[in-house]
């Protein structure tokens, strides 16, 4: 009688371990679907902070002063900032030469630039007036990074 019941609770024992266990595992493949969802939103922000400072330019309207100072604070980004204005419509590429093709760029390594300092020259076609309104937007290449800025005086 005793060696039946010593058996009993060995073999309760036995169960409910491996019902513990179970539950364990189904624990940690719940959490862990939980984890890598948490971890893929994680990243979507981490790339959205890291893109902010081009993207808050994009479909928006700015001023000629705000053009003038996007140029000069991404002087040592690797972007292309594209400005078209009224007094030079074919427009000028400054930092980096990038080619748009079908709304994807591309960055020049051989291309020209327009230089930052002729922005404040009333008397260059690459003046900017602080006062005009532009449009911008974003560029971006074929792995979807952004590539250039576009400004568009309205």
């Amino acid at each position: 009688m005793e060696n039946s019941l010593k058996a009993i609770l060995i073999g309760a024992g036995v169960v409910i371990t491996m019902v513990v266990v179970s539950i364990g595992f189904i624990l940690m493949r719940s959490g862990q679907n939980t984890a890598l969802t948490t971890i893929g939103k994680l990243d979507q922000i981490n790339v959205e902070m890291s893109e902010s400072q081009y993207t808050i330019y994009d479909g928006t309207e700015v001023s000629g002063s705000t053009v003038v100072e996007a140029v000069r604070k991404f002087k040592g980004e690797h972007i292309g900032i594209y400005i078209r204005t009224n007094k030079n419509p074919s427009g000028t590429w400054y930092i980096n030469n990038v080619t748009i093709t079908d709304n994807t760029g591309e960055i020049n390594a051989s291309g020209s630039v327009g230089a930052i300092s002729e922005l404040n020259y009333e008397t260059s076609d690459k003046y900017v007036n602080r006062n005009a309104k532009f449009s911008g937007e974003i560029i971006r290449d074929k792995n979807g990074t952004i590539v250039a800025l576009v400004f568009t005086q309205k």
